[in-house]
């Protein structure tokens, strides 16, 4: 039992990571009996808080455009944060199906009983315990605006890393008042970090789970190939209960797919609108002043948009490798009830295996789309 442990140690390791990175701000959503805590409600105080702080913060730097610019894009950094605690707060069921489908696949796929099947799902879930900590890691980066005041000071914001200030605390007429902004401006990147990073963890989580489940059906075809094989021909009767387990797998898998596109398909919108509005105004900023703090953030949010976009398009081109796979079986040694077992089961892997952001398709042509937008957005405004 020990060489079976590892993918299920793996695995448990991963949400033990998520879930500590949720409870730094009380939203652990994994637990059955999670409820509101005080340190929730200060959190989405603090999220709720930033339209206010927002048209303050433009009120007082009306002067300075590239400010202002900077004031509406950290905002709506804020405005993603505040649209995605939907999450939290709506569909933690959702977040603990998924979970739990996850954690109970490899006992549906035979894992324990396959030793290939076992080290499919143990590499797979290393893999996505090394992305999650490459993805925390990068969102970390982020906290690289808090070394302004010190690379590149701006007296004009009294030198504080954002372009924000608690109203009625003047950072520049008090050093108390000063240090209060700037422990706000930390609280802030806190908060976005570990309410975003979590999210997109278990998105990754169940993009990466869609193809190890793939894989898992091609290594399963394979199989039947060589069982098929060993048959004589058109006398494969014995293999009927084989061929309709994968075929009650690939239905489930579907139906799983549309699980996570039902549930992350607003999120994905999200993403998508947000972050094009954010890499906007970081170019008007770049424009204007070359040499600024904005760039980690635009780094962080094209970062954020290229995970889900490149997760997304894997899923895309390993679907696209199952009708190959299925049609690539000895399929004419069959008898005639199996070929159109076969038959159906082709034509129900042929649709793409798309995410959607409502309005457009969550691929690797979309990220490029909006990199090449925001090219020629920044030439007209050079």
């Amino acid at each position: 039992m020990k060489k079976f442990s590892t993918s299920d140690a793996n695995f448990e390791r991963l949400i033990a990571l998520i879930a500590k990175h949720m409870e730094v701000l009380k939203l652990n959503i994994f637990k059955p009996d999670y409820r509101l805590s005080l340190r929730t409600i200060v959190v989405f105080v603090a999220i709720g808080f930033m339209p206010i702080l927002t048209a303050f913060s433009v009120g007082k730097y009306y002067e300075h455009l590239e400010i202002v610019v900077e004031s509406f894009t950290q905002a709506c950094t804020g405005m993603q944060v505040f649209i995605r605690s939907y999450f939290y707060l709506c569909q933690r069921d959702q977040c603990r199906q998924i979970v739990k489908e996850i954690r109970d696949q490899r006992i549906l796929y035979g894992a324990t009983e396959d030793d290939r099947m076992e080290q499919l799902f143990q590499r797979a879930t290393k893999r996505i315990l090394l992305l999650y900590r490459l993805l925390y890691a990068l969102y970390c980066g982020s906290l690289f605006f808090l070394l302004g005041p010190i690379i590149m000071p701006d007296p004009r914001k009294a030198s504080l890393p954002l372009a924000f200030r608690i109203p009625y605390l003047p950072p520049d007429e008090n050093l108390l008042f000063w240090c209060l902004n700037y422990l706000h401006h930390i609280m802030l990147n806190v908060i976005g970090i570990h309410h975003l990073a979590p999210i997109d963890g278990v998105i990754i989580l169940a993009l990466i789970n869609m193809c190890t489940r793939i894989s898992a059906l091609e290594l399963m075809l394979k199989d039947l190939d060589v069982k098929i094989a060993e048959s004589k021909w058109q006398q494969t009767e014995h293999l009927d209960s084989y061929l309709d387990r994968i075929i009650v797998l690939h239905t489930d898998m579907k139906r799983f797919a549309e699980l996570i596109n039902r549930t992350f398909e607003m999120h994905f919108f999200t993403v998508f609108g947000m972050i094009c509005f954010i890499i906007c105004m970081c170019l008007n900023m770049i424009a204007a002043q070359p040499r600024n703090s904005i760039y980690p953030l635009l780094l962080a949010s094209v970062t954020q948009l290229l995970a889900i976009c490149l997760f997304c398009n894997v899923l895309l081109i390993v679907n696209d490798r199952l009708p190959d796979c299925i049609y690539g079986i000895q399929w004419y040694r069959l008898t005639i009830a199996q070929q159109k077992k076969i038959l159906f089961l082709l034509a129900n892997s042929q649709p793409e295996c798309v995410m959607s952001a409502v309005f457009m398709p969550v691929n690797m042509t979309s990220f490029v789309a909006v990199c090449r937008a925001a090219y020629s957005y920044f030439t007209i405004l050079h």
